[in-house]
């Protein structure tokens, strides 16, 4: 299985990548399971927005000033679910969400954020 194929600029740290280029595949022995279900999990990528410091990118400290991008599967490991893409606050609190089956959707979605999030300071505020 290969990773998503991502366009990912600088100025972003990535915790951990599972988004993975596979189809679910409902069990047919376990009704709304998926027998690949190891890759449709709450926690399959997560990313946040450095600050170029002194030179150096950084994540920031403020958990006020953070801004992460967060992708898992809801609910996790169903045949009935879907990907549940979403930046957060420093605190968690959703930003901006969109859900979808399509992964390729999810995909093109994701790097237009971190597209805008470089390139725009008010892209949160504008919506």
């Amino acid at each position: 299985m290969n990773l998503m194929e991502l366009r990912i600029p600088q100025g972003f740290a990535i915790y951990y990548n599972r988004f993975y280029d596979v189809e679910p595949i409902s069990d047919p022995n376990e009704d709304d399971f998926l027998t690949n279900w190891t890759f449709f999990t709450q926690d399959l990528l997560q990313i946040s927005k450095m600050e170029l410091e002194k030179g150096s990118w950084n994540v920031p400290k403020d958990e006020n000033r953070r801004i992460h991008i967060v992708l898992g599967w809801y609910p996790d490991s169903r045949a009935s679910g879907e990907y549940g893409l979403a930046i957060t606050n420093g605190k968690w609190d959703t930003l901006m969400e969109i859900s979808s089956r399509d992964r390729f959707e999810i995909k093109r979605t994701l790097e237009k954020w971190l597209e805008k999030l470089n390139e725009d300071q008010n892209f949160l505020k504008n919506g």
